[in-house]
């Protein structure tokens, strides 16, 4: 539902009308932040759509999306771990060579964030990659420095594509390149999306790969069902993203350029992480009809169920960790592994999901 038409149904003079705006008032309320047995929520904050740990292990970096009923201003955020404080990140910009591609410019609308990878550099800098969709669709490049208040960020360079596909989510290749999801192809992210082809689990994306050797180019053979999440393996040999509405998780192999795996996991995977145990962990929802529902209606707190799991890349078995139904907090889009602890993000509302795990890295109730 536009505003305007919201507007509209909110102040007509019939009772219908005013019935239909209190009953969508009421589907939008937040749910109640309220601790469960083997997890805390942290209310009152824009939804954390992507998430990284700090290399010291003190902060979680995150991305902010607009949300489903648009109400956020796409940024980057910063959380302080030991006391749950979460503030926007500053950006100064200060181009070096060596940072994307050469002559890339500088942000003029700022940096819109979606999603997100940290990672070391040869030289030990710390690298964010973020995807940004604000006035241009670009991956930019970020150095994160540690000061007297936690961190500072540094845009250092950028990779601008100048197709018509859209990023979601990005990962950096030992080699300084990065490998990144389009996940759909349109001249705009503005409405009206074909959202029906969208996500009826036709392929409508990609993967694309730059290096310092290579312009950004399309890998061929890559198609999939809305590619979301990404992580590229340490030895840089293969790519692993989520096929969103197909509800798989996907192997593509960088050398010989074909799909070697799917695996299914019975949701829709969002982004994805590493865990310690060296495991990919993956975030998401398990019903795409109340996505559709809720996108198409404007609720930002999407009565939606979580689900997060665990997949070895090696022999293919795939765990669910945390699995909890609607109630408790509107969709999941990442879990990042803090100790003995999960972060769950989302892309909607105004919490994140501390969820207790075992020292194997399973859920507590497991």
């Amino acid at each position: 539902m536009t505003t305007s038409l919201h507007w509209m149904r909110c102040h007509a003079p019939l009772a219908l009308m005013l019935m239909a705006c209190a009953a969508q008032t009421q589907a939008d309320q937040a749910p109640p932040c309220e601790a469960g047995a083997d997890y805390r929520p942290v209310c009152g904050i824009a939804p954390p759509e992507d998430l990284e740990l700090s290399a010291d292990g003190k902060h979680l970096f995150m991305s902010v999306t607009p949300g489903l009923a648009g109400q956020h201003r796409p940024r980057l955020r910063v959380m302080e771990l030991a006391t749950d404080r979460v503030e926007d990140m500053k950006v100064s910009y200060a181009a070096q060579p060596g940072w994307g591609e050469a002559g890339c410019a500088v942000p003029e609308h700022g940096i819109g964030a979606h999603g997100i990878h940290l990672s070391e550099r040869a030289d030990g800098r710390q690298q964010l990659l973020v995807v940004n969709h604000a006035g241009r669709e670009a991956i930019e490049f970020i150095e994160l420095q540690p000061d007297e208040q936690g961190w500072q960020a540094i845009w250092r360079g950028c990779v601008e594509n100048r197709g018509q596909g859209k990023f979601n989510d990005v990962a950096a290749t030992p080699d300084g390149g990065f490998v990144a999801t389009v996940m759909f192809v349109s001249d705009s992210m503005e409405p009206p999306l074909p959202l029906e082809q969208l996500l009826d689990g036709r392929d409508t994306g990609y993967l694309m790969q730059w290096s310092a050797a290579q312009p950004l180019r399309k890998l061929e053979g890559s198609s999939a069902p809305f590619p979301n999440g990404v992580q590229v393996s340490a030895d840089g040999n293969s790519a692993w993203f989520a096929a969103w509405t197909a509800k798989q998780l996907w192997r593509y192999d960088l050398e010989t350029g074909a799909i070697t795996a799917r695996v299914d996991t019975g949701y829709m995977v969002d982004n994805l992480n590493w865990a310690s145990d060296g495991r990919l962990l993956g975030a998401g929802v398990p019903d795409g009809d109340a996505f559709i529902h809720c996108f198409e209606q404007q609720i930002e707190h999407c009565p939606m169920a979580v689900r997060v799991s665990a997949l070895d890349t090696l022999d293919l078995q795939h765990d669910m960790l945390f699995s909890i139904e609607p109630g408790v907090m509107a969709g999941a889009s990442v879990a990042t592994q803090v100790g003995e602890e999960l972060y769950v993000g989302t892309f909607t509302g105004d919490r994140l999901l501390r969820v207790t795990i075992g020292q194997g890295g399973e859920h507590a109730q497991e």
